[in-house]
């Protein structure tokens, strides 16, 4: 009789607990889907949070305008030399790292005569692993001769004034007019020179003798550098390098003289082609037993 009565008991209890049951069921429902939805909203308020934030650096960008051009100011040394010449830039942003293998930027240099009125955008990058190229170049005894001379555009037109002279006192002063024209439309311009030892060129054994090829090799290496940079390149060895007023125009010390010029930018026109060589493998090289 007492189970019975127990049990007579449990039944509303268990009606209840039948009736509760769904009503429970959505409860979870509904906070599972809740959950579901706090989580999208919160990941769409951070990446709303994070397209403000860019929107707000690319407005601060525009307002300040494009970057400056490199301050003028006068070359130290090879490493840091790229920073002295004040020219107007354009081009690619970057400097691209070289991209040709070392066997087609050996075959492909050439020397370039019409160039861009300006200096490409990045030139100093280029122009700064050209010289570290130069840096190791073959040298006898590590004499390490070579210097480098970066004009800025008020040292240029002293050498270009200078050269329009001396053409003007042997053709006349048109011609000297129209080469100074031409000499400053040239965009870059390195003097290189070697450092004086004292002992002449004519030993064949001298340090000078080898220190002025250990020059020419760097001025190789500097040249091939820049065109597989993307920059062309003239070696200049005019009168106007070698005249006593010359040193002064372009700075360069009493104890250096100068190996040539470098004019350096972008190549304007068609490429040159492949020159035709005069005399192949065959008629330079002798084979010995």
């Amino acid at each position: 009789a007492r189970a019975r009565h127990l049990r007579g008991a449990a039944r509303p209890l268990e009606r209840a607990r039948r009736r509760r049951a769904p009503s429970q069921v959505r409860i979870e429902s509904q906070a599972a889907y809740l959950y579901l939805v706090s989580g999208l909203l919160g990941a769409l308020v951070l990446a709303l949070a994070a397209m403000l934030a860019q929107n707000a650096s690319a407005a601060r960008a525009a307002r300040a305008g494009p970057s400056r051009p490199p301050t003028r100011r006068s070359a130290p040394r090879a490493k840091s030399a790229a920073a002295a010449v004040g020219s107007k830039v354009v081009g690619d942003a970057e400097g691209s790292a070289p991209g040709m293998s070392a066997w087609e930027a050996l075959l492909g240099r050439r020397t370039v005569n019409e160039f861009a009125e300006v200096l490409p955008q990045g030139w100093e990058d280029k122009l700064t692993r050209a010289l570290e190229c130069a840096l190791y170049a073959p040298n006898h005894k590590r004499t390490e001769p070579w210097r480098f001379h970066l004009l800025g555009p008020e040292a240029a037109r002293r050498v270009c004034e200078l050269n329009a002279d001396i053409v003007s006192a042997k053709k006349g002063p048109e011609a000297g007019e129209k080469k100074l024209k031409r000499w400053l439309a040239m965009p870059g311009w390195l003097v290189v020179t070697c450092k004086e030892s004292g002992e002449g060129l004519d030993a064949p054994m001298s340090p000078e003798r080898e220190d002025y090829a250990a020059v020419c090799c760097a001025v190789q290496n500097l040249c091939v550098a820049l065109h597989a940079d993307g920059i062309g390149t003239k070696w200049t060895t005019g009168g106007v390098n070698f005249d006593p007023r010359f040193r002064q125009a372009a700075g360069v010390p009493e104890d250096e003289y100068v190996v040539g010029t470098i004019w350096f930018g972008q190549p304007a026109g068609r490429p040159a082609p492949k020159p035709t060589k005069k005399l192949g493998l065959d008629d330079v090289l002798t084979r010995h037993d």
